[in-house]
């Protein structure tokens, strides 16, 4: 019986509402039945299959176009939590989170809380987030001390102190023709400080400490350029 009616639903037929009315129960019913069925398929699709294909969706399972971008960045020695565990970190204006790998964190004894999402960077690399360490102590190589958020990654990837970090401390990554990259920051007593990244002289970039720190006035620090 049902695959008569949907036989007749497929064909064009005119029928007048008291034709319809007339129709014997059991075919009313049927299409009642008919009916239903196709609703409930549809409310199936709208929330349990999207939402699903959603919720299972990774970011690796489709191609994007890898995008080139260039962002003032360079190495330098900082120190994490209580105990200062010392760690060589990447200070990247073009990142949007500070991250740390989960294997430093835990070397780092960072208290961190679970988190789940994945994180795809502009040049195309996907890596999935798996906690996030909050009011982070960090040390930088002066002395200083700033409190942080880092993103624990799984994969073991440079420890990434990103634009959070410049923005919330003030901090800028200038270019000197002299003296090569620089990292620079104003302390509390007024005073800028630099911290040369990358010489103009040495080909390619620095992955050590700094070998050295030079001071100098607020009011200097265009001089630098």
């Amino acid at each position: 019986m049902s695959q008569i009616i949907k036989k007749v639903l497929d064909q064009k037929i005119n029928l007048t509402l008291e034709q319809v009315l007339i129709m014997s129960p059991k075919v009313i019913n049927q299409l009642k039945n008919l009916t239903a069925e196709e609703r409930n398929s549809i409310n199936s699709l709208d929330t349990n299959e999207i939402q699903t294909k959603l919720i299972n969706h990774h970011l690796g399972d489709y191609e994007q176009p890898k995008l080139h971008y260039a962002c003032p960045l360079g190495f330098m020695q900082v120190y994490l939590g209580e105990e200062g565990h010392e760690i060589m970190a990447l200070v990247d204006t073009g990142s949007e989170l500070n991250i740390i790998p989960e294997d430093s964190a835990i070397k780092a004894g960072l208290t961190t809380r679970c988190l789940n999402m994945n994180l795809r960077g502009i040049g195309g690399h996907c890596t999935s987030i798996v906690g996030l360490a909050e009011f982070t102590l960090i040390t930088l190589v002066t002395g200083e001390e700033r409190n942080i958020h880092l993103f624990v990654e799984r994969e073991e990837v440079h420890t990434v102190l990103g634009r959070p970090f410049v923005a919330d401390n003030n901090i800028r990554l200038d270019f000197s023709q002299q003296k090569g990259e620089i990292f620079s920051y104003i302390e509390p007593d007024g005073r800028g400080l630099c911290l040369p990244f990358c010489s103009p002289q040495k080909v390619g970039w620095r992955q050590d400490p700094p070998a050295g720190m030079e001071t100098c006035a607020v009011s200097k620090l265009e001089d630098w350029k």
